[in-house]
């Protein structure tokens, strides 16, 4: 049997190699701000002017890169506004 990718490593490893500042939305609704600095399978670090915080993957809603673009690399997988993804 062949892995599939996992999409949401590739694309947090994107994101922490190119230093993209990013809006971590959590599922109360708070925005946090920062860079990740490293994740794993159980949370994020996020990296700001203020410090580090480590961030519970189950508490995060949404990760989305400030200038609202998805990474210049990353897993190849298209991402088609218009149509779903159809896995």
């Amino acid at each position: 049997m062949t892995a599939r990718p996992c999409v949401q490593d590739d694309f947090l490893q994107t994101l922490a190699n190119d230093k993209t500042t990013v809006n971590v939305f959590l599922v109360n609704g708070i925005r946090l701000s920062g860079q990740l600095a490293g994740f794993d399978q159980f949370a994020v670090l996020l990296e700001s002017g203020s410090g580090v915080q480590l961030v519970f993957k189950h508490a995060i809603s949404t990760v989305l890169p400030a200038n609202g673009r998805a990474p210049a690399r990353g897993s190849g997988v298209a991402v088609n506004r218009d149509k779903p993804n159809n896995l």
